[in-house]
């Protein structure tokens, strides 16, 4: 007879009293197989139609028949049938960020080149791999992307766009492809998100700094979209009692803006689109590197390995006072606050590092450093279906 841990039987005891346990999954806990596996880091990834465009560090994309193809950083997939597309845009260094906007895929990374083409950190292609006219010409990083209202917002470590200073931050006409001059937030540390608040001239960034343009902004801050000034009245760490901590994510809708993060351990938060909390920050004992939301249902993903039951726990490395394990993902019903019964169990320190849901079948991409969910080989990219 096979005993149980102590603490896994007094965590699912308390997750039982807690109401968490009853609540269904989404999507199933197995992946679509055979898919299409890249053989390094995927950390990006934007639907288009029925196209997933995927970016990272690896160089080549195995197809459904175990055939590997050269594909350097980029690559495109069939949302259907996990097929590995012809589309080929290769880029000289790794891609950290893909946007997907009437038809054009924005990437943005270390890169120089794309297919070929002189793209300086920031580039524009169509849907037959065609590289645009359109170039960023930033002069480091990009690691965050965002299209909203005629604009795409970027993120990231540079600090000139098409030779104008711009701190971190920058805005680009998505109809002329100029770096608009009437934006120029500045922000003191690396950004890691941009995200447009719904139904508001508004945009998130969030990520490693602690102001933006000279206003005290710890990691997160809520920029106009037309000057990039500073909402002032937007105070996020208002409602929590611990100290404010680096955020790497974040998503939002129509509901609230919810965000993933570091810190001690790591965190995931659900704020309301003003700023004030609308549930107690979830703990967990590891960083929190994605955030998709679907209808009900809020996906997470990152390096933790458990979730903490009552938010609590102590340490370095941190330890859970009571663990849930919840092996680099699992999903929060949004109405309820509970977590589900999903659970796949990624491999891999680093684990899940992108999400994106599927708008039309519902389904949840991963993306990764993971070789494994479980016992199975599934190497970086990952298809969990309704």
């Amino acid at each position: 007879m096979r005993h149980r841990p102590l603490l896994t039987v007094l965590a699912t005891c308390a997750l039982v009293a807690a109401g968490v346990l009853p609540a269904r999954a989404s999507v199933g806990t197995t992946v679509a197989s055979p898919c299409a596996q890249p053989n390094g880091r995927v950390a990006a990834m934007a639907v288009s139609g029925r196209t997933l465009y995927v970016g990272g560090s690896f160089t080549s994309v195995r197809d459904r028949a175990g055939v590997l193809q050269p594909r350097a950083h980029l690559a495109a997939v069939d949302a259907d049938t996990c097929d590995l597309l012809p589309w080929r845009a290769d880029t000289d260094a790794d891609v950290y960020a893909l946007e997907a906007s009437a038809g054009v895929v924005y990437a943005g990374g270390a890169f120089t080149h794309v297919g070929g083409v002189a793209r300086a950190r920031l580039a524009a292609l169509d849907a037959t791999a065609k590289v645009l006219s359109f170039d960023g010409a930033l002069d480091k990083p990009v690691r965050a992307l965002d299209a909203v209202d005629g604009s795409l917002y970027a993120g990231g470590d540079f600090l000139k766009a098409q030779g104008a200073t711009r701190t971190r931050l920058a805005a680009y006409d998505l109809a002329t492809g100029a770096v608009r001059g009437s934006w120029t937030p500045a922000a003191n540390g690396a950004v890691t998100s941009v995200e447009g608040r719904p139904g508001a001239a508004q945009v998130y960034v969030g990520g490693n700094f602690t102001g933006v343009s000279g206003s005290s902004q710890p990691y997160l801050a809520l920029l106009a979209t037309a000057d990039g000034a500073v909402d002032e009245g937007f105070s996020p760490w208002a409602g929590y009692d611990q100290a404010p901590f680096p955020l790497i994510d974040l998503a939002a809708d129509g509901r609230g803006l919810y965000a993933g993060g570091g810190g001690s351990g790591g965190h995931l938060v659900i704020w309301n689109l003003d700023g004030t909390l609308q549930r107690p920050v979830y703990q967990t004992d590891g960083g929190v590197q994605t955030v998709a939301v679907d209808g009900d249902s809020l996906y997470v993903g990152g390096h933790f390995t458990n979730y903490c039951v009552g938010n609590t726990g102590a340490g370095h490395p941190y330890i859970c006072t009571t663990p849930l394990s919840r092996r680099k993902a699992f999903e929060v019903r949004l109405s309820t606050g509970e977590l589900t019964s999903w659970a796949p169990r990624f491999n891999s320190p680093h684990g899940v590092l992108t999400e994106a849901v599927d708008p039309v079948t519902h389904g949840l991409w991963t993306g990764g450093d993971f070789t494994k969910i479980g016992t199975k080989a599934v190497n970086h990219l990952a298809d969990f279906r309704p």
